[in-house]
């Protein structure tokens, strides 16, 4: 029997990747190596509560190892990218252990060359000591969303793509994920085709909590598409059952607007956050009184976690966030 577990529940360990090519962030130089700073800063803050293990090729070890501090380990891996969360496995639960499912990453929908990164799933479950299963899917685990109790969310957007998943149906990709992630009812929302890397990844929007409860990165006084999209979503959401028949209780946080990062292609939601072993790490922007509110309601909402604010600007402005970058192993 397999089931995919929520991401609150307890970690054996948090996997990364390391940024390993410059060219990806326009050359060499000051950009890059605060890109690299930035994630290694989320590593140390992660690593204080439960263990870190960041692929990276054996030439980067070092600078890694000096910018990451001296919690995280590190897993001899050849890496382009740090979106772990796309690129790596996804951990299910089987019979009385874990497995990884490979989601067949191709650099959404072949828009960048990961020919590295593509291989990122089964080398970690090989670290790991799990099987990989491959989904026979193209797609990354940004774009799902599960709730640890048998439902998913994702847009039709980045799934029903013919970058990703040519001569699908989105019936035969649901097939697919409920046999891969162990799940019964998948809620599809339409999501925004184009417009970002990801053609809409669900976790920049729409995050569950806990079963029959979710987190919505809301966009007051927008009439971009990006809003209407999340519109249509919430009414889809207020119509939907999940797999044991709950509806669904919808907390929004409003996206910053007096963000520090002048970046056209900055992700300023606040559900794009990382719940870890006793703690939740989330974006400051510097928007000091969105900041607060979001540190709050995520607060609430997660008892007994610490909310850990960081200024992770550099990833937030290449198309991701703090979840994008993380991919947990359950204990």
């Amino acid at each position: 029997m397999t089931s995919v577990p929520a991401e609150a529940e307890p970690h054996e360990r948090t996997w990364m990747a390391w940024p390993s090519t410059p060219s990806l962030y326009g050359g060499p130089g000051a950009y890059f190596e605060s890109v690299q700073e930035t994630l290694g800063r989320l590593a140390a803050a992660i690593a204080e509560n439960e263990p870190v293990s960041m692929a990276a090729p054996a030439d980067q070890h070092a600078l890694a190892a000096r910018l990451c501090g001296p919690k995280v380990t590190f897993a001899n891996i050849p890496t382009d990218d740090m979106w772990a969360r796309d690129s790596g496995p996804v951990f299910v639960r089987k019979g009385d252990g874990i497995a990884a499912v490979d989601l067949g990453f191709n650099g959404w929908g072949n828009k960048q060359v990961h020919a590295r990164d593509g291989k990122l799933a089964a080398e970690i479950a090989a670290l790991a000591g799990t099987d990989c299963h491959h989904a026979g899917l193209c797609g990354e685990g940004g774009g799902i969303e599960y709730d640890g109790d048998g439902t998913l969310l994702l847009t039709a957007s980045c799934w029903v793509n013919d970058n990703r998943n040519p001569g699908l149906t989105r019936a035969d990709i649901e097939k697919r994920l409920k046999v891969a992630l162990g799940v019964e009812t998948v809620i599809w929302v339409p999501g925004v085709r184009g417009l970002d890397i990801t053609d809409g990844h669900i976790d920049g929007s729409l995050r569950f909590v806990e079963p029959g409860l979710i987190v919505a990165s809301s966009y007051p006084g927008d009439t971009s598409e990006w809003a209407l999209a999340h519109d249509e979503a919430l009414a889809i959401l207020a119509k939907a059952r999940d797999a044991r028949g709950r509806t669904f209780e919808i907390v929004s946080i409003p996206s910053a607007t007096e963000v520090r990062s002048t970046s056209e292609d900055f992700l300023s939601s606040y559900a794009n956050y990382y719940v870890g072993n006793g703690a939740l790490y989330t974006p400051q922007f510097g928007d000091r009184k969105a900041d607060a509110l979001a540190k709050d309601v995520l607060g609430r909402l997660h008892p007994g976690r610490r909310i850990v604010q960081l200024n992770a600007d550099r990833i937030y402005e290449n198309g991701g966030g703090i979840h994008c970058v993380t991919q947990q192993q359950p204990r």
